[in-house]
Parts: structure tokens; sequence; C-alpha cells
């Protein structure tokens, strides 16, 4: 489904190199990052948060975390629980198609760890009753919501915990200049990816209807604001 979904909805793709002005301008607009250290010997932190309110699209967010997801399939050897940490406190009210990205993310791209919300606004309760009524119950179990970022410190040993957040780890600053590195020492891999496609008429069987995405052959159609 990973290199499938490709084909199947080839207009969010198609404007997702890295190297393109949107996706350089969506991470120059929040700090969004691949935490380069392992926690627990096998996962992965995603780190997003948001300089200034509402400076960065959704669905070029989106890809940047698919571009991270294939980092990891190139070169990472801890393949395990992956924490996604939003900090969430500048962001206004999200709409419907945003919310919409938050489900094809986990249906696509399964997290097997959790999600923490922080620094979340009143409006969150809202927002998590929605959520409850598109994902599984086991999905919305993964779901952590909180106030402040304190449990950033339980999650994080303080020698790689971001100085922001009270940690001597590099700055979040530091971090997101590092995704940029590692983005362009794969520069060739996504130029590559550009250009593959799934021939569908040798796969033996036909792929399993879906929930959020559709059904096969009839793929709905995701407009994002």
């Amino acid at each position: 489904m990973y290199y499938t979904i490709r084909s199947l909805i080839p207009d969010w793709y198609e404007q997702c190199n890295p190297k393109l002005p949107c996706m350089k301008a969506t991470i120059d607009s929040c700090y969004v990052f691949l935490h380069p250290a392992v926690l627990n010997e096998s996962d992965r932190v995603y780190m997003f948060k948001m300089k200034k309110p509402n400076t960065y699209s959704p669905r070029e967010l989106l890809m940047l975390f698919v571009q991270f997801s294939e980092l990891r399939l190139a070169e990472d050897y801890a393949l395990g629980d992956i924490f996604a940490i939003y900090e969430v406190a500048h962001r206004k009210s999200p709409s419907q198609p945003q919310l919409t990205i938050f489900t094809f993310a986990e249906s696509v791209f399964p997290s097997r760890g959790a999600v923490y919300l922080l620094n979340t606004p009143s409006y969150m309760s809202s927002i998590l009753a929605f959520l409850k009524t598109l994902l599984k119950p086991k999905l919305f179990s993964r779901i952590h919501v909180h106030q402040d970022v304190e449990v950033l410190k339980e999650i994080f040993s303080d020698d790689i915990l971001p100085k922001d957040y009270g940690g001597s780890g590099p700055s979040l600053e530091q971090l997101n200049d590092l995704m940029k590195v590692k983005l362009e020492e794969f520069q060739d891999r996504f130029d590559q990816l550009d250009q593959m496609r799934v021939d569908e008429s040798l796969r033996p069987e036909k792929l399993v209807n879906n929930d959020i995405l559709g059904f096969y052959g009839n793929f709905k159609k995701l407009d994002v604001n």
C-alpha cells in the first residue's frame, strides 16, 4: 500500500519532493523532524510544533512525514513503535479536510505507538469527540492529550530532551536543521520516487476496500484547504 498509494492519489504526491519550494516553505514554517535518538532501543519520535499560527499547508506537512518514513525504510534499524508528538497550542480549530488528513495518515502509515497532543486548547475535546467517530477504538486509545509539555520528560532522557523543553539536548531549531540536511542527503531517492509507479495489472489480488480511502477503483477525493 505504501507505494501503491502514489498511483491511486497522484495529485497528492506529484508536488511532494523535498526540493520543491512549497515543501521547503513548510519545513521552514514549523519545527518538524524525526528525532535522531532511538528510544527503548526500537522507538522513533516524530515531532511537530508550529513557529507561527496557521502558516503551513496540511498536505505538505503530511508529505513531509511521508518522506521521513522513506528515510526510515532506507536506513533505519529501529522499526518499532513510533510516537508522534504535536504541540498544538497555536493552532486554530482544524477544518474537516485537515481532520481527514489525520485519518488518512493513520490509515496508510499506521502507528503502533502513541500520539501525544501537547499544550492543547479548549476546543480539543470537541475534536477528539469527532475523531472518535472516525477511528477504531484501539487506534483512538493511543491518542493522549496534555495541557502542558511535562510528559516529554517521561519520554526523553534529559540528555536528548530538546533545550526548548528544559532538557540538555539539541534545540528544536538544531533538530530541524539536521532534518533538512538528511532530506538533502537522500535527494536522489526522492527524485526516483517521482518516477515510480506500481503496475496494478501484475497484482495477483485486488486491494482490500478501506473505510477512509474508499473502495478499490473508486477512491475518495480528499480536498485540502
